[in-house]
């Protein structure tokens, strides 16, 4: 006895003309019918909805030895956006090998002891060798100031009055050199400043935004980098800027940033550079504001005709002549 199935066949067949040489087969569109056959999901891709839930939780399942070739490869512009990326690759920004073959690749001379002669002697391999991490991470990116094009080119344009704004007041010196005075102000930013503050509670978290900064400066101060691990930088300087101010005129610091440094903590809030009124020379004036106070107390030091000023960032070559 034939079965549905087979009599279909029979009947389709029977209609089918097939001919020899060039001629086409034809059949009747109403005896033609598909059959959908169910496949097995097990190799079925990812829901659109699965991967846009994954996508809001930040989750990314890339093997580190994939992170760790991308890593040895990249160039100092990147490698602050590079560390944003996961928890994997800001592990191997903070490794030692990371910052060791960034040094092999941009620092290290052509003599057969690796001397780079635009480096100086404490920024040699061999005196950087044996240092921990954070330190090697800080004498590496002094380093790239000294030997990588794009950074040499960015300190011999200079840093705005701008980019001091925000940091919290260390300490000022005052040194007469001939008719000139030199006035030294030393700020730190304020995520340095809240590590060291937690320095001793490894479980504290150093307070910082979430905004991405495609910077080498941001990279260079540890402002997101630190983030999950709260390690206190053992390079003292790191985080650190100085402002340089010359002036003909000794000017005494105000009694509230002398006596409260220990106690309360200023921070730069505007700085304002103005025209003399004879349009030979430029005063400078900077407003501190102290910290955690309700009362909100304002210091305004102001300088009258300097010759010039000078913002020079912890890794500048002429940082170390200043700081006392």
């Amino acid at each position: 006895m034939m079965t549905l199935d087979d009599e279909s066949e029979k009947y389709i067949q029977e209609k089918l003309y097939r001919s020899r040489g060039k001629c086409a087969i034809y059949a009747c569109q109403s005896d033609i019918y598909v059959e959908l056959k169910q496949k097995s999901n097990a190799h079925a891709r990812t829901s659109i909805s699965a991967m846009v839930e994954n996508a809001n939780s930040f989750t990314l399942d890339i093997g580190h030895d994939v992170w760790f070739q991308i890593a040895m490869h990249l160039d100092p512009e990147d490698v602050q956006t590079f560390a944003l990326v996961c928890k994997q690759t800001a592990k191997l920004v903070n490794s030692r090998v990371f910052w060791r073959n960034m040094y092999k690749r941009y620092c290290m001379g052509s003599t057969a002891k690796g001397w780079n002669l635009e480096l100086p002697a404490q920024l040699q391999l061999e005196q950087i060798r044996n240092c921990d991490t954070k330190t090697l991470r800080a004498k590496v990116i002094e380093a790239l100031y000294h030997c990588y094009s794009p950074l040499k080119t960015r300190l011999e344009l200079g840093y705005s009055l701008d980019w001091l704004l925000q940091r919290t007041f260390m300490s000022c010196s005052q040194q007469q050199y001939q008719c000139l005075w030199i006035i030294c102000y030393a700020l730190r930013n304020q995520q340095a400043t809240a590590r060291r503050g937690l320095a001793d509670d490894a479980g504290e978290l150093a307070q910082g935004g979430n905004e991405v900064i495609n910077d080498w400066e941001a990279l260079a101060e540890d402002a997101e980098l630190s983030a999950g691990t709260a390690n206190y930088c053992s390079y003292r300087h790191e985080g650190v800027v100085l402002l340089i101010v010359l002036c003909r005129q000794f000017v005494p610091l105000p009694l509230q940033l002398l006596y409260n440094q220990q106690q309360s903590l200023f921070r730069l809030k505007a700085t304002r550079e103005l025209l003399c009124t004879d349009m030979r020379a430029k005063n400078l004036e900077l407003d501190f504001v102290e910290d955690n106070s309700s009362n909100s107390l304002s210091v305004t030091v102001k300088y009258s005709r300097i010759e010039k000023y000078k913002v020079l960032p912890w890794w500048h070559p002429d940082f170390k002549r200043f700081l006392k």
